[in-house]
């Protein structure tokens, strides 16, 4: 796997060995290289939510850090983005989120939210990457410390999070091995 990572062609990597360096440079291009659920959330029904959150591929992938990604860029404080959230689940992507298709759909707030970025930026996708690479610590990985590195790197290139994550990170590691 370390050999696909190092054959990518990302834009501002260092090659040591076997191991790559990743920076605040890299995320857009590592986002760009993860897997995707298949379908997008197209219109704001509960079932456009639920073709995503229920596939078979969503059932099956877990200790996953996950992007939910927005077709057009949306502005920032400093530049724009496709990230709209950048979060993490230990169990399946469909355990974690399958219950909250009506709830993204026709809540007040929710419905709102998802049919404001769906009206103004398009379907909305969900990138996902194994979380081993980018949350290691003294003690193995974790998936805290992983989504917290793709969170700072967010903030380091924006100047805030992305608009609908209300989780903060206190991660500020610049650059990690992978």
């Amino acid at each position: 796997m370390v050999a696909e990572w190092i054959n990518t062609p990302f834009r501002s990597f260092i090659r040591t060995g076997r191991v790559a360096l990743f920076s605040k440079d890299d995320l857009y291009p590592l986002v760009d290289e993860f897997e995707r659920l298949p379908g997008q959330i197209d219109e704001l029904s509960t079932s456009a939510f639920e073709k995503v959150y229920g596939s078979t591929e969503a059932a099956k992938v877990k200790g996953i850090i996950y992007f939910l990604l927005s077709s057009k860029p949306v502005p920032r404080l400093r530049g724009e983005s496709r990230i709209l959230y950048i979060g993490q689940t230990k169990t399946s992507f469909k355990s974690r989120y399958f219950r909250y298709a009506s709830l993204h759909a026709k809540s007040n707030a929710n419905s709102l939210k998802f049919g404001e970025i769906i009206d103004s930026y398009g379907p909305i996708e969900i990138a996902f990457c194994e979380y081993e690479k980018f949350g290691k610590t003294k003690s193995g990985a974790s998936l805290l410390q992983a989504e917290g590195q793709f969170l700072w790197w967010y903030f380091q290139n924006h100047c805030e999070y992305p608009p609908i994550n209300y989780t903060k990170t206190k991660v500020r590691t610049d650059a990690i091995n992978a």
